[in-house]
């Protein structure tokens, strides 16, 4: 099983991931031609895509499902409130939460974390190995962690710098919804989540949702992987997901290597296969 993340921010959310014959994507919150692209750079084209799973009813995680679903048939799965939330003439599967539905070869499960509108996170299992997804979350609960505890690779939220965000320009109202138990989390507690993950197994960390104004790839990055360091969990592989550039392929299980502790943001070939977009501490 392997991932990756395609776009993560305010302007758009997809992340592929595959195992075996099957591939779908985790949210759809760009257009129809943006995702082609974005697969195009990973070796993979919609043709690959079996399933959208939708984990918010925000744009920018759902705005590519309805031209997926009309246009290439592509079934759409989402737990209740994301279902309900969404606009347009789309047909969506409903599926409870928490319990696992198979697709793709691989099997998953939605949870909820707490956000300002109904979300969730999701676990996806294949081919023996586990990986996590959980963004737009105010707090990483223990409930969050135990959904997440366990997998090998995750995909985690970091939104802000605390200090960035309290100088930052935003109003004061927007400052406290997004600080808010139920609005998104920091790197701080990023780095505390990741801190309770790393004795379970997790090799791979991907930090998304950055804030292009209240945060920065270097910041997140070295906050997290410092507290990782300070643990005794340096070899954890941490990156940070940017809008519109793909990551790397994530070889879920992937045996962790001594770290270089070097920043590095690297493009890859055109076909995708060797690299993609990466911004991390390896």
């Amino acid at each position: 099983m392997r991932l990756s993340v395609l776009s993560s921010g305010s302007s758009g959310n997809a992340t592929y991931v595959e195992c075996g014959g099957g591939g779908l994507l985790i949210d759809a919150g760009l257009s129809r031609r943006r995702l082609e692209k974005l697969l195009a750079r990973v070796g993979r084209s919609l043709r690959d895509v079996g399933a959208v799973l939708l984990t918010h009813d925000h744009s920018d995680h759902t705005c590519g499902a309805l031209a997926l679903s009309r246009d290439r048939g592509v079934p759409i799965f989402a737990p209740p409130g994301v279902r309900e939330g969404l606009k347009g003439p789309v047909s969506v599967a409903a599926v409870e939460a928490e319990e696992p539905f198979a697709i793709g070869g691989m099997a998953a499960t939605f949870f909820g974390v707490p956000h300002d509108s109904p979300t969730y996170g999701v676990r996806i299992s294949g081919d023996g190995r586990d990986l996590a997804m959980a963004t737009d979350l105010g707090e990483a609960g223990s409930g969050v962690i135990r959904w997440m505890r366990g997998t090998e690779a995750a995909v985690l939220e970091a939104n802000h710098d605390p200090e960035w965000l309290a100088r930052g320009p935003y109003a004061a109202q927007l400052k406290r919804r997004i600080s808010s138990p139920n609005g998104h989390l920091s790197n701080r507690q990023a780095a505390q989540a990741a801190v309770s993950l790393a004795p379970h197994g997790l090799k791979d960390l991907v930090l998304a949702h950055l804030s292009k104004t209240n945060n920065s790839p270097a910041r997140a990055c070295g906050t997290v992987h410092g507290a990782l360091r300070e643990a005794g969990y340096g070899g954890v592989r941490v990156r940070a997901a940017i809008a519109n550039h793909p990551t790397p392929w994530i070889e879920v299980g992937a045996p962790a290597e001594p770290p270089e502790y070097t920043y590095r943001y690297a493009r890859g070939d055109a076909r995708g296969d060797a690299a993609g977009q990466l911004f991390g501490i390896e």
